[in-house]
């Protein structure tokens, strides 16, 4: 009997799809809403952070014991769901109002990237190279159904691992905090 104890989660469904639908929503935000994308530019700390706010609230709100890979799996899922919402978000703000989210977030870091390049002759390939990337990103793009799910796919196999990692940090955390008293 102590074996189906061990194999049985503790969280209940109800939990799971609160954890993973939090966790999107975060995703969402942090990859959609203007300014917010610059959380992600340092290393994905947004998509991180998704996991560990999501698990956190998860297992504070619904009094759980988690271990380390139950809690990295259901970031993983949230991770994964986030990158498919927010995909599919973007495909849809690209479509209709001809606007790619993160556009301010990477012309603030080129404008802060060519202040730092002034007067400095050495870095003007990087500079133009700068320039150009920045041209091709900001340019309108039309997405086939087919490219819309390969960035699904990329997008939320790339989030899945960030957003496992946030969630067993999550759990990391609040079991320091619990040892400490």
């Amino acid at each position: 009997m102590a074996a189906d104890s061990s194999t049985q989660s503790a969280l209940s469904f109800s939990g799971k799809l609160y954890t993973v639908l939090l966790g999107a929503a975060i995703i969402l935000l942090t990859t959609t809403v203007p300014y917010l994308t610059l959380l992600n530019v340092f290393l994905f700390a947004g998509v991180f952070l998704a996991g560990t706010i999501a698990l956190n609230h998860t297992i504070l709100r619904f009094q759980v014991r988690l271990p380390y890979s139950e809690a990295f799996f259901l970031g993983c899922v949230a991770g994964m769901a986030g990158g498919v919402l927010s995909e599919s978000v973007t495909f849809l703000l690209m479509q209709q109002f001809n606007y790619r989210p993160g556009a301010e977030s990477l012309s603030l870091i080129i404008d802060w990237a060519l202040e730092m390049a002034k007067g400095k002759p050495e870095l003007q390939d990087q500079v133009q190279a700068l320039v150009t990337a920045e041209k091709l990103a900001l340019a309108p793009v039309k997405l086939s159904f087919r490219e819309l799910l390969m960035n699904m796919a990329f997008s939320g196999a790339f989030y899945a691992p960030m957003t496992g990692l946030g969630a067993a940090y999550a759990v990391l955390r609040l079991k320091r905090k619990a040892k400490k008293g």
